[in-house]
């Protein structure tokens, strides 16, 4: 396993924006259309014309697959390097700002070209590029930062890693809900839900979302927020890119400690059962702090040798940390523990190693386990000990503050469910590795279908809308007709524009409740 980082605080890397507050309102582009606007669709302009003509109407640069191939490859290069993905954008362009946005969608529209809006290119199943269209990249270069400390909130743009925000805010003790992957990019993981360390205490991503700055479907640059087009913003918070793309997130913040408790702590295959009843019991145990933060992992050394994994961290003071996680992890015996106090800099970001490499192959499936539902730990041990070395079973556990949110008062729907099991196959090298992960996940998520039903959480997984949307799918689908009537964003999981008023049927019992319900799969209320 990858050993946590020393407690000390990485350097960190200068920024171009400084923590001072940000203006009352950003300034905005007006890019009305004019006869000064270059015109991509003038009769007779060929491809080569208009990338050119495009080119000179931006700040930022475009790549194009008739590029030199070196400078191709590392710009269209993703994190997951599956050979499934079919990873051939026509052009990759690095946008520098919202009216760079403007005209490439402008472009793309005017070009008919399929648009991926990429962040930091994280997307677990390749939504972060696409086969011979354009991909707008907000990442390399729109990462600039703003604290308002008097207010306690960051406003930052669409293309900052969750460490860049991270660079701003905690100097003054200050974080907000951002993943728990330092290199992970903040449009995907805040506009999907946002899962992250302070959401037991603090809530989702989406819950601490005051506002958005938007580029829509038609080139408009609009506020959303609660009281500014709230039904966009009611749908970009879990509703991934299907209206618009975010250009900045305001963002409110709360109070972070400096040093934390937790780490990763590892036991032998025969005390699994002890570790999985153990960990089920302590996170539903209601005088457990929600300061608390604990995931469930499979480690793979060989394809016979599996070993069986706590992650656990208390978000306070870490003497009375290594107190309250003392009964969990002595739950058996341990191999190694390397819970320990550390910065939360430092245990955000200590994953990163694994996650900064791009091109690895992996596969993956994940779907949401709901609230009250008793662990089949016989089945999750024959999932783990079925596992190739590539294999990694991993059971998240979200409530507290997540829970207490209605499922509709978001696009986010999954607030009834507890936990998000993930299968995952990592580093696999050639097909036949490939088929084996494969058959694993295929056996393992039909093993726990009746844990599980068919609910899955866009950022892991790319399930049907259905599954990814519940309740929210028929509001959502009357939002995309309004603000993408075209569907022109679609390299997501994709919602389709409702067509009429018979989309407002009700739904069923279930499906109120927040859990999709399909045949041969259990709901839960």
């Amino acid at each position: 396993p990858q050993p946590l980082p020393p407690t000390t605080s990485p350097a960190r890397p200068s920024r171009m924006a400084s923590t001072s507050s940000p203006p009352a309102s950003p300034p905005r582009p007006d890019l009305p259309d004019s006869a000064e606007a270059p015109n991509f669709a003038a009769p007779g302009l060929s491809d080569t014309q208009a990338i050119d003509l495009f080119k000179k109407s931006i700040r930022g640069e475009v790549v194009s697959k008739s590029d030199d191939p070196k400078l191709y490859d590392e710009a269209k290069l993703i994190w997951n390097g599956d050979w499934e993905i079919i990873n051939q954008p026509l052009h990759i362009v690095h946008v520098r700002g919202v009216a760079d946005i403007i005209r490439t969608i402008r472009f793309a529209r005017a070009r008919a070209l399929q648009v991926t809006v990429r962040c930091g290119g994280h997307s677990l199943k390749g939504l972060s590029t696409n086969n011979m269209g354009l991909i707008l990249d907000l990442g390399k270069h729109m990462r600039a930062v703003r604290v308002n400390r008097e207010e306690k909130s960051v406003w930052f743009e669409g293309g900052c890693r969750v460490r860049d925000v991270d660079a701003e805010t905690l100097p003054y003790n200050l974080a907000t809900t951002l993943g728990a992957v330092g290199n992970a990019g903040t449009g995907g993981l805040v506009t999907g839900g946002g899962f992250g360390y302070f959401a037991r205490s603090k809530g989702l991503s989406v819950d601490n979302v005051i506002g958005m700055e938007v580029v829509t479907a038609d080139g408009r640059f609009v506020t959303a927020s609660e009281t500014e087009n709230p039904d966009l913003f009611w749908a970009c918070r879990g509703g991934q890119s299907n209206f618009g793309i975010v250009a900045s997130f305001t963002m409110r913040l709360f109070e972070c400690p400096k040093v934390i408790y937790g780490g990763l702590v590892l036991y032998e295959m025969e005390h699994a059962p002890d570790v999985i009843r153990a960990f089920e019991k302590y996170v539903r145990d209601p005088e457990t702090p929600r300061e608390c933060s604990l995931h469930l992992y499979s480690l793979s050394l060989s394809a016979e040798q599996k070993m069986v994994a706590l992650q656990a961290c208390y978000l306070g003071d870490p003497v009375k940390g290594k107190e309250v996680l003392a009964p969990l992890i002595g739950c058996a015996p341990v191999v190694d523990d390397q819970a320990r106090a550390i910065t939360y800099e430092a245990y955000q970001v200590f994953s990163d190693e694994v996650y900064k490499i791009k091109g690895i192959p992996s596969y993956w499936r994940s779907r949401m386990v709901p609230a009250g539902v008793t662990l089949p730990v016989d089945d999750i041990i024959e999932v783990i000990e079925t596992s190739p070395q590539e294999g990694i079973f991993v059971l998240e556990h979200y409530s507290g503050k997540v829970r207490e949110v209605p499922p509709t008062h978001t696009a986010y729907p999954h607030r009834l469910h507890e936990f998000v099991v993930t299968f995952t196959g990592y580093g696999f090298q050639d097909p036949e590795s490939r088929e084996r992960v494969k058959k694993w996940i295929d056996h393992a998520s039909d093993l726990l279908t009746s844990l599980t039903g068919l609910n899955s959480y866009v950022n892991y997984d790319n399930g049907t809308p259905e599954m990814s949307y519940g309740v929210n799918l028929k509001r959502l689908k009357k939002i995309k007709r309004k603000y993408d009537p075209e569907n022109f964003f679609a390299c997501n999981i994709n919602i389709l524009p409702a067509e009429n008023s018979d989309d407002d049927e009700p739904l069923d019992a279930a499906a109120e409740n927040g859990v999709f319900v399909a045949e041969g799969s259990y709901g839960f209320n």
